[in-house]
């Protein structure tokens, strides 16, 4: 395939499948495979959680601390939350952009990261990305942790879920976490794209058509505000503050990794962690369809699903023929 400007460099299977678990007959083996699958368990739930418990064991402060609110334990959330960002969207933008090491293996897109465009802050594709994460995403993403450390420092919300005493449902929240945040990510979305909002906030964000993990979490602070309160459900949902981390983590970091624009990262060839899936790729090329996710199928329900097979096919013959 010869690489025009609307050229995929590689595309997966299609079409695109969604999850199997909110499919009717129910899928109950399927489900099951997939929730313990290298896809799910070992690419979103594990990486996840371990960067959680690594971050409330080693780098939080004493909930205690956080009883009143005071520059020191604020600032620290603000400085860790900067650097877990800055170590894993820097990491894979150096990994897959600037030093190549896994090449094009398994990268959509056929055309490089953005320069000298007027569009972007310093003209620069990158720069204009760390600058809003850095700028608006850290602080929003840890003005929310202030606020729940706060709230359960001061027995403010209903339940403080203690995995000793609860170890079920402690484990089945994490579970959760995600498919929450699939269906709350497509209602958010279907509103960012409401013409007044999306050129006031949204519009930041879909600067990036071509994808660098540097582009998940540039957003608008509007945006930062909207897309990051999912974590509000831990006011009424019975948690623990490693919920609340784990939650706003798969937000805003995970998002380097959907926004990475590869698959997935491959030894020899073969993906070892699943990425990000072709599905939000279209979205950002097209911007009229897939506003969530394949963990809730919320696109095809709305029936502004795009699976890909056709416009493939169309990029495909348009590719062959330039």
């Amino acid at each position: 395939m010869s690489a025009n400007k609307k050229a995929w460099n590689w595309l997966p299977p299609l079409p695109i499948q969604s999850a199997p678990i909110f499919v009717w007959p129910p899928r109950l083996f399927g489900a099951i495979r997939f929730l313990f699958s290298s896809t799910f368990l070992g690419s979103i739930m594990l990486p996840y959680v371990l960067l959680a418990m690594l971050t409330w064991y080693w780098l939080q402060p004493e909930l205690a601390r956080c009883a009143e609110f005071e520059a020191g334990w604020i600032l620290q959330l603000l400085g860790r939350n900067a650097l877990l960002i800055f170590i894993v969207a820097g990491g894979l933008h150096l990994y897959l952009y600037v030093f190549r090491l896994q090449g094009t293996d398994r990268r959509f897109e056929s055309r490089e990261l953005q320069r000298d465009n007027p569009r972007f802050f310093l003209r620069d594709q990158v720069k204009d990305n760390i600058f809003w994460t850095m700028i608006s995403g850290v602080p929003v993403w840890t003005a929310y942790e202030v606020f729940f450390f706060w709230a359960m420092a001061n027995d403010h919300l209903p339940y403080y879920l203690e995995w000793r005493n609860h170890p079920v449902s402690f484990v089945l929240i994490f579970f959760a976490i995600p498919f929450i945040t699939s269906l709350h990510f497509h209602l958010v979305h279907r509103l960012l794209h409401w013409k007044p909002l999306f050129r006031i906030a949204h519009e930041v964000h879909h600067r990036n058509v071509i994808l660098g993990p540097w582009s998940g979490f540039s957003m608008h602070p509007i945006e930062h505000l909207i897309y990051m309160s999912s974590v509000l459900i831990h006011v009424v949902l019975p948690s623990h503050p490693l919920h609340i981390i784990f939650h706003n983590q798969w937000n805003s970091i995970g998002a380097a990794a959907t926004h990475s624009g590869y698959e997935a990262l491959t030894f020899q060839g073969k993906p070892f962690l699943y990425l990000t899936s072709f599905h939000h790729q279209i979205h950002h090329r097209l911007l009229n369809c897939n506003y969530g996710n394949q963990l809730v199928p919320a696109d095809e329900w709305f029936g502004c699903n795009n699976d890909g097979a056709k416009e493939a096919n169309k990029l495909r013959t348009q590719s062959h023929v330039s």
